[in-house]
């Protein structure tokens, strides 16, 4: 299923209760503490998709393991500043890349030879 499609916001607040085993009141306080954001309907009933009953479950969780109100929080903001972060292939490449023609390799020619030294082997075998 896709990610849309795994969040689309069909339950309400009394399913989600049921899902969850939280009251209502404690759906909403994590809303208002910014845990959540549900959909709403033009009435401004709330509507929950299947990742927002299952964060709602992470939540309940990690608060009876101990977890307070605001490390789940701080816990939630790291995991989406982890998400949002740039991806660097390789920490070296940076500084490779500039001494490298494009297309090039590292192994080509006196570099092939220093290597095959390194390894102990004579060049060309």
């Amino acid at each position: 299923m896709n990610e849309e499609g795994a969040n689309a916001p069909v339950y309400s607040m009394g399913v989600a209760e049921r899902l969850t085993g939280l009251t209502a009141r404690q759906i909403r306080y994590w809303e208002q503490h910014g845990l959540l954001a549900p959909s709403r309907t033009k009435g401004k009933q709330r509507l929950y998709g299947e990742a927002d009953i299952l964060k709602l479950k992470e939540i309940k969780r990690l608060m009876g393991e101990g977890m307070t109100l605001e490390r789940v929080k701080a816990y939630y903001a790291s995991r989406e500043a982890k998400r949002n972060r740039p991806v660097m292939a390789d920490p070296v490449n940076p500084r490779l890349t500039e001494r490298i023609p494009r297309g090039g390799s590292l192994y080509t020619g006196g570099n092939r030879a220093e290597l095959e030294r390194m390894l102990g082997r004579r060049p060309g075998n």
